[in-house]
């Protein structure tokens, strides 16, 4: 009986001596933990950045909200961004996490000043490739870099993105006048040649 039970003992590896090596520690483990303290560091950085952004582009949409006064642009900006649709049953269901740097950046082009202002600016100033003054084919362009930097890989509906870009356009009158009905015609089939 006494061979068995120091057979277990062996086995268990527990021993009356402590191990020689339990003070040591090996440079491996001193370099995987400055590697993990240095990553921690790092992510730290980063959500306080994404904090401050966070704070100053919904500092943004709240001043877009008051200034904005055209019930259809809200509207739109509801469905095209906070709704989608499931292809297969055609369900409408909200969106839980929205493009809020897509939707903060179609309004920059008219709001320079504000969005530099509120802190902004840094997230959409090198998307404007023109430094004139601002007119549909500028926006447009400008429009092409902001769906390409920031786009969320979620599938908008094409025809609701269609109206609020022209809604948008109409709104700000980016041509520089109001549009007939004829005009803005050419400009909705213009703005579907272009981004779609």
């Amino acid at each position: 009986m006494a061979n068995e039970t120091w057979g277990i003992w062996e086995w268990l590896d527990i021993g009356w001596q402590p191990r020689s090596d339990v003070n040591k520690v090996t440079e491996e483990a001193v370099r995987r933990v400055q590697d993990q303290s240095k990553k921690g560091q790092q992510v730290h950085q980063q959500i306080q950045q994404d904090k401050a952004n966070n704070t100053t582009i919904a500092q943004f949409l709240t001043f877009l909200l008051k200034t904005i006064q055209n019930d259809k642009i809200i509207s739109l900006l509801y469905d095209v961004f906070f709704k989608t649709k499931n292809p297969g049953t055609w369900v409408t269901h909200l969106r839980k996490k929205i493009n809020v740097l897509v939707i903060t950046g179609l309004f920059y082009p008219f709001y320079p000043q504000e969005a530099e202002k509120l802190g902004v600016a840094p997230l959409f100033k090198p998307l404007v490739k023109h430094s004139g003054a601002l007119n549909f084919t500028v926006y447009l362009a400008y429009i092409k870099e902001l769906a390409t930097k920031y786009h969320d890989n979620v599938a908008l509906d094409q025809e609701l993105l269609l109206k609020l870009l022209s809604e948008i356009i109409k709104y700000f009158e980016v041509h520089g006048k109001k549009l007939t009905d004829e005009e803005h015609a050419a400009t909705i089939a213009q703005i579907k040649k272009e981004l779609f």
